[in-house]
């Protein structure tokens, strides 16, 4: 079973990005984000049981979680990726992955370095 986490609740479509991969069979171990982060409200009433951490290093170091999945603010979400990608981590992030040319660089060199799977 792919056990995954999110970071960065920013948009709401975090729920169908989580939502998905729980009907096919993986497992939220877990969220962090932003107190103010506008879908929280929404994601802990229809995920009630996964936990929230105070930090996305928990998720970047844990060795069972496999994946990452990313609705944050956009201009953070690369940087999110690729702390992902550099833990060993395959990442699923919202649309627009990147916002800039540098950072879409950035993204490729990553995911091209580790081999890891980055979906948007």
């Amino acid at each position: 079973m792919i056990k995954f986490a999110c970071i960065g609740l920013d948009h709401r479509h975090i729920y169908g990005m989580t939502e998905g991969l729980m009907v096919a069979g993986a497992k939220c171990v877990g969220y962090y984000t932003r107190d103010e982060a506008g879908p929280l409200e929404g994601f802990i009433r229809r995920f009630p049981g996964v936990p929230r951490s105070d930090s996305p290093e928990e998720f970047y170091q844990r060795k069972d979680v496999q994946l990452i999945v990313c609705a944050g603010i956009p201009s953070e979400r690369a940087d999110i990726c690729i702390q992902a990608m550099k833990h060993g981590k395959d990442v699923m992030v919202d649309k627009p992955g990147v916002i800039t040319m540098k950072q879409l660089e950035a993204v490729k060199q990553f995911q091209e370095e580790t081999g890891a799977r980055y979906s948007i």
